[in-house]
């Protein structure tokens, strides 16, 4: 099992100087990132706004509530503005990416490999990396972050609805709250996790895609093991990013 693990360690990486590799010849390949912005960001919307308003609301109303046996209903505004845009915003919005762009990735890559279409781009002197994986890695850092910044204004929204319009706080302690608490810092920790998760769930799928071998099989393999893979990724550089990141840009004072 340990010998399966590096060996997979050693091809990703591989994989990757590949990718980074054909970097400097990504304004060649503009239209297809484009093409990949707007499958990866704009297409996830949809889905990415439905799972922010669930989400929100159901934050909001569980840190009403708790907060409540405590009388410091006060602090939801901050408490929702900081776990949001620090954790649910690019967590829970790469995960909802990944299960929608992640997964549809590892597929098409796959069955272009089983079909040998990427052996035909090979003998035709055309770079895969370049074409494939590049737009695709590239489009995914940069949607992420912009899919979670979307995903927390949601739910901040829909938290601030369930506990103030349907609960019993008020609006303007909620955002007095919000604004006290939600800083700089956070905004990096969006930023540079969602730039993480895009990155590392595209690469994955183009990674796996390229490894399938077989038939149909071999494409619905790719496409599990790229969720499995993104998933468990993401939460691994969500725990190495936290630690690594400053907690608090300023010294935040209760009253």
């Amino acid at each position: 099992m340990i010998k399966n693990a590096i060996a997979w360690l050693g091809e990703l990486t591989i994989f990757t100087q590949r990718t980074l590799e054909s970097a400097p010849k990504i304004w060649r390949r503009r239209g297809i990132f484009l093409n990949q912005c707007e499958f990866i960001g704009v297409s996830s919307l949809g889905i990415l706004s439905v799972a922010a308003i669930f989400m929100g609301a159901v934050l909001g109303y569980q840190l009403y509530t708790s907060f409540a046996l405590f009388g410091a209903q006060a602090l939801v505004g901050g408490t929702v503005g900081v776990s949001i845009f620090r954790e649910m915003g690019p967590v829970i919005g790469a995960i909802m990416v990944t299960g929608r762009a992640g997964a549809a990735i590892g597929a098409e890559i796959a069955s272009m490999r089983v079909s040998e279409q990427i052996d035909a781009l090979e003998v035709m002197g055309v770079n895969p990396y370049e074409y494939l994986v590049l737009p695709r890695v590239l489009a995914g850092a940069i949607m992420m972050p912009l899919l979670a910044y979307i995903f927390g204004g949601i739910a901040t929204l829909a938290a601030c609805g369930i506990a103030c319009g349907v609960l019993d706080l008020s609006f303007p302690v909620f955002w007095k709250e919000f604004r006290l608490w939600v800083d700089a810092v956070d905004i990096l920790h969006c930023t540079m996790k969602g730039i993480s998760f895009g990155a590392a769930l595209s690469l994955l799928g183009c990674f796996y895609g390229f490894r399938a071998q077989g038939g149909a099989r071999a494409v619905g393999f790719s496409t599990r093991s790229t969720v499995v893979a993104s998933c468990l990724t993401i939460l691994l550089l969500d725990y190495l990013w936290t630690m690594v990141l400053p907690v608090r840009g300023s010294i935040i004072v209760l009253h």
